[in-house]
């Protein structure tokens, strides 16, 4: 109970430093951090920690696609991207496409997406940063974690108790179908020289920006955002309780898989705990744990494993846990001791804190915090002012 009321304040502090002291102090704000530091607490708490990050996630996502598109208006007037968008390079750098500009970039040092390098709320640098510092913490867990889109995901693969649709047995495929689109992508993007994903196959245009219409291929190109919104982002996480646009499409996530390893977290799999149920490999919204991952009895699940803690909160033999990525090898040139019972012997609170479970949730949602304080806050004061605005028509 100490370790968990220390964490939860520890966690207070961050909250307020970053949501209200960096902030405008307004109620909005003091509003959303009691959102987090709640959510926070809730997951030290109970233990529960898929449960709540999901809901952290949706809320986040919900104020972000609120805020980002009043801040379109206020910019533009219009979701719409015009031409003068793409001259003056003000459209907002999307993390979905780093992979993606990086190989023109080195090849030719041209930027294919009409972003500012720097100057711009969203600009290529300063997402760069905070993706460089994502990738050596929590890797993939930017995707359970950080990103706003994938928290509609989560939202809506919420719906209903059970799958329609049953994926266990294609996890590979898909897996490996996922790849593949990183790897057309890429060399789609290379011989036009162009964000081939944002003009043809971003699902998130939808709630974000789109371009103007007015041509055919414009209509087309809208037609088709649609659609994928509605197929990858709504109707099928429903169907299969899976978060599939980020386990079949975005190419971010196929590349923060790759890049996984530089992490200093990952999931492990006890196989001597392992009674083969099945359970994780159900509730895995990434993928990563098939039939094959338990009958082989990797140590490990699948390189798509986005560290959301489905699988840790389902097990009922506590066979899977959040762990240190050097916690093997230490444990190989320390046979018979524990990482935590080196020199020094850490103990009582310190030691508690230094628990890989508990001190990757404080990581990943102090990540979260920062990520998601400015926007939104911004989101709930458009939703709030909205919402009096219409009550006060109403009234008349």
């Amino acid at each position: 109970m100490a370790l968990k009321s220390l964490l939860t304040a520890l966690m207070a502090l961050i909250v307020y430093f970053f949501t209200v002291s960096l902030g405008d102090g307004s109620a909005y704000s003091w509003i959303y951090g009691g959102f987090l530091t709640g959510t926070f607490a809730a997951i030290m708490f109970t233990g529960k920690v898929n449960k709540y990050r999901r809901i952290f996630q949706f809320v986040f996502a919900i104020l972000f696609t609120v805020a980002f598109i009043g801040n379109l208006y206020d910019e533009r007037g219009s979701m719409a991207m015009t031409a003068n968008t793409f001259t003056e390079s003000e459209v907002p750098f999307c993390h979905l496409v780093i992979p993606l500009v990086f190989i023109p970039y080195v090849l030719t040092q041209t930027v294919v997406f009409p972003a500012r390098i720097l100057g711009h709320y969203a600009s290529i640098a300063s997402l760069l940063v905070i993706w460089f510092v994502a990738t050596i913490t929590i890797g993939r867990g930017w995707c359970s974690w950080a990103c706003f889109y994938g928290g509609l995901e989560d939202g809506f693969s919420g719906i209903g108790k059970k799958a329609t649709i049953k994926t266990v047995g294609k996890n590979r495929e898909i897996r490996a179908f996922h790849f593949a689109v990183l790897v057309f992508l890429a060399l789609m993007t290379l011989a036009f020289m162009s964000s081939i994903y944002c003009q043809w196959f971003c699902p998130f245009k939808l709630i974000t920006e789109f371009p103007q219409l007015i041509d055919i291929p414009s209509l087309i190109g809208t037609f088709v955002f649609m659609s994928l919104f509605l197929i990858l982002v709504v109707i099928l996480p429903i169907l299969t309780k899976k978060r599939t646009q980020c386990g079949m499409l975005c190419p971010f996530g196929a590349m923060q898989s790759l890049l996984d390893k530089a992490s200093v977290y990952r999931v492990v799999i006890d196989t001597d705990l392992c009674t083969g149920c099945m359970r994780c490999a159900e509730v895995c919204p990434f993928f990563a744990i098939d039939r094959e991952t338990i009958l082989e009895k990797k140590e490990h699940p699948e390189i798509t494993c986005a560290k959301c803690g489905a699988c840790v909160d389902v097990c009922p033999q506590h066979a899977i846990r959040f762990d240190y990525s050097f916690t093997r090898h230490f444990r190989e040139r320390n046979p018979g001791r524990a990482f935590l019972d080196g020199p020094g012997r850490l103990k009582g609170l310190v030691r508690g804190i230094l628990e890989p479970k508990h001190f990757f949730v404080f990581s990943a949602f102090t990540f979260g915090v920062v990520i998601s304080s400015g926007l939104a806050v911004n989101g709930l004061e458009r939703i709030v002012r909205a919402l009096a605005a219409a009550f006060s028509l109403g009234g008349l």
